[in-house]
């Protein structure tokens, strides 16, 4: 499968210090806690990325309404009614239907449907090691807070200045869109490691850290 990063949610305000604890809880190897148990004491304290990305919601916004309206009419034999199914769907998120943004990623496992559109497939990356180097690569692999991720997307960051430098494609670092890069190409391998440091970013600069998904 690889690896895919998936931004996690972020703490909701005055609850800081417990989303860190058990986070690092979480994430640790002590066998004796409960992860079941702390994993819903910490999702009860925390805000979605969707609400960052703002993504429409079911039964709160129109957009998200005609969206599930138009998923059943996908539906080969419904076994319920269009108005039943939109009520089956209030409260799910359409990250499709969200404002463009570095959190959400042009390289992105998200339409194969097991990780959301902001997921970010980290597999390019690990699949440029001889870039990133031994120890970068590793750390591609470590779950982790908002304030180390920031830290990741900015060695992440120095790694494509320099590989950009020294192939000559630094006009590449601000290029949204891979349209019209060569593919396997240094510009190709620029792109991506561009786009991999503006997520780690964005997300961190929103109070997001990052779950390893491998």
């Amino acid at each position: 499968m690889g690896l895919d990063w998936n931004p996690i949610g972020r703490p909701k305000p005055g609850h800081e210090e417990d989303f860190e604890r058990l986070f690092l809880l979480l994430v640790g190897g002590d066998a004796t806690v409960d992860k079941d148990q702390l994993a819903k004491q910490w999702q009860k304290i925390q805000l979605s990325p969707f609400e960052t990305i703002k993504a429409p919601r079911v039964g709160s916004d129109p957009r998200a309404d005609a969206w599930a309206r138009d998923r059943y009419q996908t539906i080969q034999h419904p076994t319920t009614s269009e108005a039943e199914f939109v009520r089956s769907m209030v409260g799910y998120y359409v990250a499709a239907l969200a404002a463009p943004c570095d959190g959400i990623p042009v390289y992105s496992n998200g339409p194969l449907d097991y990780v959301e559109l902001y997921s970010f497939r980290a597999q390019f990356l690990v699949d440029r090691q001889e870039i990133l180097g031994h120890d970068l690569t590793l750390s591609l692999y470590k779950s982790c807070l908002a304030k180390d991720l920031a830290v990741l997307g900015g060695k992440i960051h120095d790694a494509a200045t320099l590989f950009a430098h020294r192939e000559k494609v630094s006009n590449i670092e601000h290029v949204r869109s891979p349209d019209g890069i060569a593919p396997d190409s240094s510009g190709a391998t620029t792109h991506i490691l561009f786009s991999a440091a503006r997520w780690c970013e964005y997300w961190a600069r929103h109070g997001h850290g990052m779950e390893a998904y491998w």
